[in-house]
């Protein structure tokens, strides 16, 4: 029988996710619903134990990134890239900071969070449309802890994103960076391009290390966590294997494009790239 349930427009989505930044996290939030029937974070997982689920496994890099931090009750939180709001949220009922600012440049991520959470005690949580490179609506010296966890590496001008976190942190203020950073800044004409249009801007190490320093910050840790993020997209069995199901035609697409994503980032994450958490104080 012909499966009716996949849309040729979620299919035109599909293909020109590899090709658009927007289009990609308008995919990555569909299919990452997919998985567990509701939305999920949007970053990678980290690897505790065998058998997780994939928002377990993103829940556990959550969870490793806010170690680094001290203590987050009554704070008020800025987190900058929040997606869809999902890990916002996670903090604010976990954790408790007396607010917390998620902003993202994705107005369609913003939505999503806005109408997600509308039936939600979500005091706490303010979601707002901002620039991570402008973050004009704070105040400087207004923000106790700044959280950025995969999404710094968007940013075409990471010096002036740097700089931004500085102004808006309190004194003795705190700063968490989960960012992919590169092994190799050349690259050819081709992945210029391609990175170009998917809005890559990724630094080496010795660059952020440079630009911590140059911006005033103290750097108190880093820690690559790539082995565990590796191990972390090779449950990737386990998810699909757990998921709801649909029509044929629907799930062997989504199937071939979850499995496209798990495989590349694996293959960057060996060759290419590595992931490293940051935190800090503003001096």
């Amino acid at each position: 029988m012909l499966d009716h349930s996949i849309h040729p427009m979620y299919l035109i989505r599909l293909l020109s996710s590899g090709t658009n930044t927007s289009s990609y996290y308008q995919v990555m939030n569909h299919a990452l619903k997919k998985i567990s029937g509701q939305y999920t974070m949007l970053h990678y997982p980290y690897f505790r134990r065998e058998g997780e689920s994939f928002f377990e496994s993103q829940v556990n890099l959550t969870e490793f990134c806010l170690s680094q931090l001290s203590e987050i009750k009554n704070k008020k939180v800025l987190e900058i890239g929040c997606g869809n709001g999902v890990q916002a949220m996670y903090i604010a009922e976990k954790y408790q900071p007396s607010i917390i600012y998620a902003i993202d440049l994705n107005e369609k991520n913003i939505e999503i969070a806005r109408k997600e959470y509308s039936d939600r005690d979500c005091s706490l949580v303010h979601f707002l449309v901002d620039d991570a490179q402008k973050l004009k609506s704070f105040e400087n010296n207004s923000i106790d802890i700044v959280i950025n966890i995969e999404s710094a590496f968007h940013y075409p001008d990471k010096k002036l994103f740097l700089s931004e976190v500085f102004r808006v942190l309190k004194p003795e203020g705190e700063f968490l960076i989960a960012d992919i950073l590169t092994t190799n800044s050349s690259t050819s004409a081709f992945k210029k391009f391609w990175k170009g249009k998917m809005h890559l801007n990724h630094w080496q190490l010795s660059e952020y290390l440079d630009n911590f320093e140059k911006t005033g910050f103290t750097l108190r840790r880093k820690t690559d966590i790539t082995p565990e993020v590796i191990r972390g997209f090779r449950n990737y069995a386990y998810w699909m294997k757990n998921r709801g199901k649909s029509g044929f035609f629907s799930d062997l697409a989504f199937r071939i494009f979850y499995w496209i994503n798990i495989r590349l980032n694996i293959y960057l994450l060996k060759k290419y790239r590595y992931y490293f958490v940051f935190s800090g104080t503003k001096i």
